[in-house]
């Protein structure tokens, strides 16, 4: 009996032992991955962050245009502000202005009063800024002199104003059109509305010379609705509001309510910019450069002069930045559109495949006619 003992505990020993081996040399072999476990692992990684990152691109891209937006919102209810004080809309500088020898608006001298922009100022929580300035005398070339901002102690074409910036905007940095000079640190302009806009190096596009029969053929420009002549909103007889489509001109004319006789509703006031894609708007002291704050509803949203797509902005046709034409519209760096003002404050994303006669109608303040199409 004994004996049998002896041999049963040594076979529970013999298999206990056994497993114990078993088990290190286990544990010994599965100390890490094998490479196959290892590539699963990374190719799984790599499926979830393609599938979150474009999720999370959108909802950054989503914060950025509804804080663009906002700064809309806050110049269009500093319009309404400066409209109570002022009994009119902001307004630009005189050109040809008799007290100044050279008074062309891209020349120096004391008619250079700044833009939209400043007059703006007080408005949107800026009053030192503003305060600083002295009217009486050129305010380009006070804001381009160093320390007049004593907060920077820098040149005002440098410093981005946060309610002039939209967030969204990438041609700053990047691109063919990047600028050197930190000119073009603001995002926003009035509209002159559907104005015939010149061209350059034979670009016709968006321009028009009469009313009804080019209209009549599908030929759509600037000038439909026979109140936006040619040029700026400036042209013949000067400053004539008959000849100003919008509800500013590229000088010193603005609206007063009683000239928005389509609607305050129903008409845009300025929308979005990209400065890169415009000589004027990329120009000189940027948000306050007297000679660039006119933009139209001529040209079709986003209309293409900025270099994107590996067009080439500096080639002699209707993608350059200089043909005023194409250049000098509303466009922004949002997906599918850019954000507008309207006449009563109100903020709306219009997609850039918006019907043109209907974007036109909405660019007018006094066409008389009902928007063609509804853009939401």
């Amino acid at each position: 009996m004994a004996i049998l003992f002896d041999l049963g505990s040594g076979v529970r020993m013999y298999r206990y032992l056994s497993e114990r081996f078993a088990m290190r040399n286990f544990l010994r072999k599965r100390r890490g991955f094998t490479l196959v476990e290892l590539l699963v692992v990374i190719a799984i990684i790599g499926i979830l962050v393609g599938l979150l990152l474009p999720a999370v691109q959108a909802a950054r891209e989503a914060a950025r245009r509804m804080q663009c937006g906002n700064n809309l919102k806050q110049i269009g209810l500093a319009i309404h502000n400066y409209e109570s004080a002022f009994k009119r809309f902001p307004h630009g500088s005189v050109d040809n202005d008799p007290r100044d020898l050279n008074g062309n608006l891209w020349n120096a001298g004391r008619h250079r009063k700044g833009t939209v922009l400043v007059k703006l100022l007080p408005f949107i929580e800026q009053t030192a800024l503003y305060s600083s300035i002295d009217f009486s005398q050129d305010v380009e070339a006070q804001l381009d002199a160093s320390g007049v901002w004593a907060a920077t102690r820098t040149n005002m074409r440098n410093v981005a104003i946060p309610s002039y910036r939209c967030p969204s905007d990438g041609t700053s940095s990047r691109g063919p059109l990047a600028l050197v000079q930190q000119n073009h640190l603001y995002n926003y302009s009035m509209s002159i509305g559907n104005q015939n806009l010149d061209g350059q190096f034979g670009c016709a596009q968006f321009r028009t010379n009469t009313v009804g029969a080019l209209r009549a053929s599908g030929i759509l420009g600037g000038n439909l609705f026979g109140n936006g002549g040619n040029g700026h909103g400036y042209s013949g007889p000067y400053n004539d509001p008959r000849n100003i489509s919008g509800v500013i001109s590229r000088c010193d004319w603005s609206a007063k309510f009683k000239d928005i006789t389509d609607g305050t509703s129903n008409v845009i006031a300025g929308g979005e910019i990209l400065p890169s894609c415009h000589d004027h708007h990329r120009g000189g002291g940027g948000w306050y450069n007297s000679n660039g704050q006119w933009t139209a509803t001529s040209a079709a949203i986003n209309f293409n002069t900025c270099g994107k797509q590996g067009v080439n902005p500096d080639a002699n046709n209707c993608n350059s930045y200089r043909s005023w034409n194409t250049s000098a519209g509303f466009k922004s760096d949002h997906t599918g559109g850019a954000t507008f003002i309207y006449g009563d404050a109100s903020v709306h994303f219009l997609p850039d495949s918006i019907d043109y006669l209907s974007y036109q109608q909405m660019g007018s303040r006094n066409d008389g006619e009902s928007v063609s199409q509804s853009y939401e």
